[in-house]
């Protein structure tokens, strides 16, 4: 165990001044007629550093992500309120009440009984356990828009069901469920416009004409065959990838015993369903009564805390904060990556490639798609990347006779990657909803490059059927 942990240390000093040099020697090798700002080049390269120390876990991710903004402001001169402005987001407060609500759905017994519940529900196999989670995000995609909202809610779900089929913490089959989750709630997304903001957003930025065109079921009739083909394959390659070798049918019994021995709902049991259905009803009417989505989670937080079911201590210990930091950070990158012109010099970079591109309606639409993957290295705000993209590719789809709703789907459909933990405010939801612990992040985005493959080959089938639509 010593051995162990001498290695690991050198592992992280090793990285620790492996990030260092990197970025030091991005600072002095980068040009400074590429067009980037002098500011621009020092952040970037404080960014190479944080990257470098999150992969090798040379601290903990939000004390990373704390250096980087003491760096941003002493080395690239941003002020911190714009590195820290994402903690005054609506998204930042959501997650928290989000995360408040998972820990009393967790600590009041709800959650266990969930859990088994929907285990006794569906075959107790791995196979039929990933479908339900899949259908699971599927069927509530539509009815709330905030996807971080949604994993949030339906991690803990996913974790209490591995850990009642005897599955290993990190180990293959609790990833499975975990990506079975995720996947369910993210490719819903695109192909139902009310399944996330990111699909208002990018109808808000189409041509009036167009937007008229594209109501809710003209958007999912165009989005179908995407939808259809990214479903079918990664509810089968996670199945052919992490299934259990020789599962089978002995443990059928074992859940239906322990959902009769929890005996009858609790007294917080009791109170902490109403509060999640009563939030979950008010997310749906949000467009009749305009209570945003955030507050009505901060008031359920609060009712959680005043029936008693989250005292001090469990908001001290059932929470997770340091995530939390993490994550109001990763979230105001955006903020000081506009600050210093890296957005901007980002999509003049890729404008002539989108424009390269323009010939062919398939290199067209797997262009969009593989520059958006990159450039999210840098513009790590889905909505962000597309206000700033789509306004260059808006009038470059006229010129050439496409349907700018094609390029902007095209871009929808691969724009949350999580290659990296920064990349999605809803992957970090979903990863920290549980604290880490179901699966390690190195082995979920292993995953995401099959996932991100999936989607560029159901848009390739999808060309011809925008073709017949007349879209392209």
């Amino acid at each position: 165990m010593a051995a162990l942990k001498d290695t690991l240390d050198m592992k992280r000093v090793g990285c620790a001044v492996l990030g260092v040099v990197l970025g030091v020697a991005f600072a002095l090798a980068c040009p400074t007629d590429v067009g980037l700002t002098e500011q621009g080049i020092r952040c970037l390269a404080i960014l190479i550093l944080a990257v470098v120390w999150w992969v090798g876990s040379v601290l903990p991710t939000y004390a990373t992500a704390i250096v980087m903004v003491v760096l941003f402001a002493v080395i690239g001169g941003v002020e911190s309120s714009v590195a820290l402005s994402a903690f005054t987001f609506d998204t930042w407060w959501l997650l928290l009440a989000a995360f408040g609500l998972g820990a009393g759905m967790k600590v009041s017994g709800l959650l266990r009984r969930i859990a088994l519940a929907v285990v006794r529900t569906f075959p107790n196999t791995f196979v039929a356990q990933a479908a339900g989670l899949m259908l699971a995000g599927t069927i509530v995609g539509p009815l709330v828009p905030s996807m971080a909202a949604k994993v949030s809610m339906l991690t803990p779900l996913a974790m209490g069901i591995g850990d009642e089929l005897g599955y290993e913490r990190f180990g293959k089959s609790m990833q499975g469920l975990f990506l079975a989750m995720f996947c369910g709630v993210r490719s819903v997304a695109p192909a139902v416009l009310s399944a996330s903001v990111i699909g208002y957003c990018l109808l808000g930025l189409l041509p009036a004409d167009v937007q008229a065109r594209f109501d809710m079921l003209h958007w999912l009739l165009a989005a179908l065959p995407w939808f259809v083909v990214v479903v079918v394959l990664t509810y089968g390659s996670i199945v052919l990838l992490y299934r259990p070798k020789g599962e089978g049918a002995s443990k059928d019994a074992q859940p239906a015993q322990k959902s009769e021995a929890l005996g009858p709902m609790s007294r917080h049991e009791k109170q902490m369903c109403a509060i999640i259905l009563a939030t979950v009803v008010l997310w749906v009417a949000e467009p009749l009564h305009h209570i945003p989505a955030h507050i009505v989670a901060l008031a359920a937080f609060v009712l959680v805390i005043a029936c008693g079911i989250l005292g001090k201590d469990g908001l001290r210990k059932d929470i997770a904060w340091e995530p939390l930091v993490f994550v109001g950070i990763a979230m105001g990158l955006p903020n000081v990556f506009g600050e210093v012109g890296i957005q901007d010099w980002a999509v003049q970079v890729a404008g002539p490639a989108f424009e390269a591109l323009a010939g062919n309606p398939y290199l067209f639409v797997l262009g969009a798609a593989v520059i958006t993957l990159v450039v999210r290295f840098l513009i790590v705000s889905e909505m962000a990347y597309l206000n700033i993209v789509m306004v260059f590719l808006v009038p470059l789809c006229a010129s050439v006779g496409f349907n700018p709703w094609v390029v902007g789907f095209a871009m929808y459909a691969v724009i949350t990657p999580w290659f990296v933990l920064y990349q999605s405010a809803t992957y970090l939801a979903a990863f920290y909803s549980v604290d880490g612990q179901m699966a390690h992040h190195a082995d979920l985005a292993k995953y995401c490059v099959v996932y991100t493959l999936i989607c560029m080959l159901a848009l390739v089938v999808s060309v011809p059927y925008w073709q017949w639509m007349g879209l392209l």
